[in-house]
């Protein structure tokens, strides 16, 4: 039989889709594959930088370089490990699997990490090593880099050829695919007669119709078709004009659900990201600080919510903290949230008490909040010389007060009201001293609400248990304590409110 105009078409059409599917595919498979596998190399190098970081401070300290050479010998046997090697805090190579020495280009990574400063960060950089080819160097500090760093490579050549054989198969089924498409349409083709081209002219130009414009009918083309052909095309071609409505239909409804959908969701990640950006996440905040140990986490329950922490120092003796808890969730509490906080950091003062702040934040609050909403606070100060803690609280829970002892009682109350409700309401402030060793913990209600499955609440009595059992001497273990607890208890029960806490645990070593 010979090829009909409308195959010659298809065979057309069905070559370029193919093409562009494929390379579509192809580089956009490949460009996902490259960045996941990059990810997981970085990742696994990340641990195992980590993790010979970790357990190589008392070695080297102690100039055991057999004992490291031991341990790094191991992790050639993961795939795709390159190389390790161990500087010392000179940025000597003290340990190293390179046979039979250290390449040059290795070599040049000790000039990027000074002797004289404390190093934190996780450090990652791309370089091509002769006979090695393109590895991917993460270095991780030893005691903060005091001790040295570890450097560990991973194999790129890995990624590539990874890549390389998923394109081939990939290439492989789209071309079988292609070909038997080819034929199917090549059956289907030599079958069908003249009205089925022209049903098919109609449904190519399907790409090019506005389907916002209001159309009841099918076109005149379309509907021809129908009433010249009695046949299965015809019933075809109605259902084609069907198709044409209801599509026209759905795309309307779609695409507004869609807009709005799309708007929201962004929305709410850009108010969930400006929202984390305003505490403070960087722990601990005051490394040049030994006199205190602090540490804070926010969960909330939705995208945004009303939850907040915050601290900050008023002079080199004095630091402020403060936990709060505005009355609602969403977006209306995080907007909330972020103006109580603003005009807490405006107020503060060396020469002004927790109350006096209370009482201004309170009037600002009251001054414009048709909303008719609220926010508890507790708001403290540590002296740090001394472990004073001056402290006034707005309706929020009251701290637990943790001694070097294991013992655990709640502050005394203040006695004041929630901020944003009465103008001119007063507030009072108490006194606390810490001695060494002592802490206290401040909480919104979310912890203490939680609730499990059956509906019932975490309790205070939980969570003084908790802090008791706990007994942690860091604010970081005292956290996670409650927290974990708190996630066992809820057992995957969807979360009800958002979760914050403040440890501050007093060191005394000015």
């Amino acid at each position: 039989m010979k090829m009909s105009r409308l195959f010659k078409r298809v065979l057309i059409i069905m070559m370029i889709l193919f093409g562009i599917v494929a390379t579509t595919t192809s580089l956009l498979s490949g460009w996902n594959l490259y960045r996941s596998l990059t990810d997981e190399f970085k990742s696994k190098g990340t641990a195992i930088a980590r993790s010979i970081a970790d357990f190589s401070v008392e070695i080297l300290l102690n100039r055991d370089a057999s004992t490291i050479q031991a341990i790094i010998d191991q992790f050639l046997n993961i795939k795709g490990v390159s190389y390790v090697f161990v500087l010392d805090a000179q940025r000597h190579v003290i340990s190293h699997t390179f046979v039979p020495g250290i390449p040059e280009e290795v070599l040049h990574l000790r000039e990027d990490f000074p002797t004289s400063e404390i190093q934190e960060a996780i450090e990652t950089k791309e370089l091509h090593i002769k006979g090695r080819g393109d590895v991917i160097d993460i270095s991780s500090p030893i005691l903060a880099g005091v001790a040295g760093r570890v450097h560990v490579g991973m194999d790129k050549q890995l990624i590539r050829a990874h890549i390389l054989s998923v394109v081939v198969r990939q290439q492989g089924l789209i071309f079988v695919i292609f070909l038997i498409s080819i034929v199917l349409a090549y059956i289907l083709v030599s079958r069908i007669s003249q009205p089925l081209e022209r049903l098919a002219e109609h449904a190519k130009q399907l790409a090019s119709y506005d389907f916002s414009a209001q159309r009841d009918m099918p076109s005149d083309h379309l509907q021809s078709l129908v009433l010249s052909v009695r046949d299965e095309v015809g019933e075809l071609a109605e259902s084609f004009g069907y198709m044409e409505q209801e599509l026209r239909k759905s795309i309307k409804n779609l695409t507004e659900t869609t807009a709005a959908k799309e708007r929201i969701e962004s929305e709410l990640k850009i108010a969930r990201a400006i929202q984390m950006s305003m505490v403070p996440k960087i722990f601990p905040p005051f490394p040049d600080r030994p006199e205190f140990d602090l540490y804070a986490i926010i969960e909330p329950a939705k995208e945004v919510g009303g939850d907040f922490y915050d601290f900050f120092f008023i002079d080199d003796d004095h630091l402020y903290f403060v936990i709060g808890d505005v009355s609602d969730k969403g977006v209306p509490a995080s907007l909330f949230m972020a103006v109580t906080r603003t005009l807490i950091r405006s107020q503060t003062s060396k020469e002004m008490f927790p109350d006096e702040v209370l009482r201004r934040v309170n009037r600002e609050l009251c001054g414009d909040n048709d909303a008719n909403m609220f926010v508890t606070v507790f708001c403290g100060v540590l002296h740090t010389r001394t472990g004073k803690v001056w402290y006034s609280n707005g309706g929020h829970n009251s701290p637990y007060l943790l001694s070097a002892r294991g013992e655990v009682e709640a502050l005394e109350r203040t006695g004041g009201m929630v901020l944003g409700v009465m103008d001119d309401i007063p507030y009072q402030t108490k006194q606390v001293t810490l001695s060494t060793g002592d802490g206290l913990f401040l909480y919104t209600d979310g912890i203490t609400e939680a609730l499990d499955r059956h509906g019932n609440l975490f309790s205070d009595e939980r969570l003084q248990a908790v802090l008791r059992r706990t007994k942690a001497v860091t604010s970081i273990e005292t956290i996670h304590g409650v927290v974990d607890e708190v996630e066992r208890f809820a057992a995957n029960a969807p979360q009800a409110d958002d979760i914050t806490a403040l440890a501050l645990m007093y060191c005394h070593e000015a």
